[in-house]
């Protein structure tokens, strides 16, 4: 009888591990940004206009007398993707003085051996005389705008 009531005990509790076990599974999925599609949709509506991406094998549009601004990244790299809201607020900020693009490397792998980029994240500068230069790495907002500023000038 003792067996029979342990036994019942045992399988009751292993029920119960199962049961929240699962239910802690499902509550990871649901809150993992990247499971929910929605999410996509918000980041997509809050990218900021002052940034055009330049598409497959695109060309970069004339400038007007600005200075331009690429980023040069991937998908799949982390650093661009923490650079990608600063290169966006700056973009926001000198929007009326510079032209901002995002130049993915693998959809424009010509640009990207145009300008020698070797790795990235990598921002480009063209001056309005033609003249470049570049930086490399992450740089947070006031880094990155302190670079901008300096190029502007």
């Amino acid at each position: 009888m003792k067996r029979y009531n342990l036994l019942t005990i045992l399988a009751a509790s292993a029920a119960l591990f199962m049961t929240s076990c699962s239910g802690n599974a499902d509550k990871s999925e649901k809150t993992d940004p990247r499971a929910d599609p929605a999410n996509e949709v918000i980041e997509k509506a809050t990218q900021t206009p002052a940034v055009t991406a330049i598409k497959a094998d695109g060309q970069i549009p004339p400038a007007d007398g600005k200075l331009i601004v690429l980023d040069f990244n991937a998908t799949w790299c982390g650093p661009c993707r923490q650079f990608a809201p600063n290169f966006e607020s700056v973009a926001a900020k000198y929007s009326d003085r510079a032209s901002f693009y995002s130049v993915d490397v693998d959809q424009n792998p010509r640009l990207a051996a145009q300008f020698n980029v070797q790795s990235i994240p990598t921002v480009v500068y063209i001056k309005p005389d033609g003249s470049t230069s570049s930086t490399m790495g992450y740089m947070d907002a006031p880094q990155f705008e302190s670079a901008v500023a300096a190029r502007l000038n």
